[in-house]
């Protein structure tokens, strides 16, 4: 049973419902295919919101905060496996028999591990500024992962005077070119989501699950070759926490494979480029869903 609790502009609602005992937190709008979509490390939900907005008209978007995020429930295993079994159980919750699935940063690794446990439920694929790409990424993430200043910064900031508040303005500084463009709406979900019990210990535990000494850990370039799913690669050429050769070589690797790099974007290229990511994502998903379209007909509202 959903519960909706708040309908922001632009159909844009809240819904809860439960995940094998785990209370989850997601967002919803628009009618048509279902598109599911994963957001980044750190993040929420609501870093969806331009492609809510966006590309409602043709698609039922469904964006949801990963355990331990945001709203919703931690769970104890929060790497990149661990998170699209759960994604996958979102799915069946949803009672949804196949989708589309968009990823930003972690949630564009955990997209691929949703293909590989469950290829033939996969419609498409998108992977935005997506991790597991290469070793390579920004030093200071290395440093957090391998050193105490992790910890020092998942116990200080909630006790420093507006502490979530520079931590997320540092994020969004750190993380876009034109940070002018980043949503009011975006910076106090934000705000509010790093407050919440549990969310910067979750960050952390994900965080170095997934890099270490030497960069990123898992490298699933050798893995997307094996995929037959189509796949759009989204990048903004300007992205200073895992660069922007890294979509090159994605691209590469697949065998079903689109490439869009967002000139003067940076690593939340969804927010400050709301436009040209939709405008690649939307005729993509208009093409690799026309064959299954009705496919989802009792599901879909």
């Amino acid at each position: 049973m959903h519960q909706t609790t708040i309908t922001p502009p632009r159909a844009v609602e809240e819904h809860w419902i439960t995940v094998d005992g785990t209370s989850t937190r997601y967002l919803e709008s628009g009618k048509g295919s279902p598109v599911l979509l994963l957001h980044g490390e750190g993040g929420v939900a609501d870093e969806w919101h331009p492609l809510l907005q966006r590309l409602a008209t043709s698609n039922r978007l469904i964006a949801v905060d990963l355990p331990g995020y945001g709203y919703t429930e931690p769970i104890p295993n929060v790497d990149n496996a661990a998170l699209a079994a759960f994604s996958w159980n979102f799915v069946h919750a949803m009672g949804l028999r196949q989708v589309a699935v968009i990823g930003h940063s972690l949630g564009g690794a955990v997209a691929v591990h949703m293909v590989k446990q469950q290829p033939d439920r996969v419609r498409s694929l998108v992977l935005i500024s997506s991790s597991g790409m290469g070793r390579a990424i920004n030093p200071g993430m290395v440093v957090l992962a391998a050193t105490p200043l992790g910890d020092l910064t998942t116990w200080l900031i909630p006790r420093l005077p507006f502490g979530p508040e520079v931590l997320v303005t540092s994020m969004a500084l750190l993380g876009s070119r034109r940070t002018w463009r980043l949503s009011r709406r975006w910076w106090a979900s934000q705000v509010k989501a790093v407050s919440t019990p549990g969310a910067l210990a979750t960050t952390l535990r994900s965080h170095r699950a997934a890099v270490g000494p030497l960069g990123q850990r898992q490298v699933l370039l050798g893995q997307l070759r094996d995929l037959s799913t189509p796949t759009l690669v989204i990048w903004g050429v300007g992205d200073l926490l895992v660069p922007a050769w890294q979509a090159i070589a994605a691209r590469r690797s697949l065998r079903h494979g689109q490439l869009k790099l967002v000139p003067f974007a940076n690593h939340l290229v969804v927010m400050e480029a709301a436009d040209e990511v939709a405008g690649a994502v939307r005729p993509f998903l208009a093409r690799t869903g026309n064959a299954l379209a009705g496919l989802e007909g009792g599901v879909e509202r």
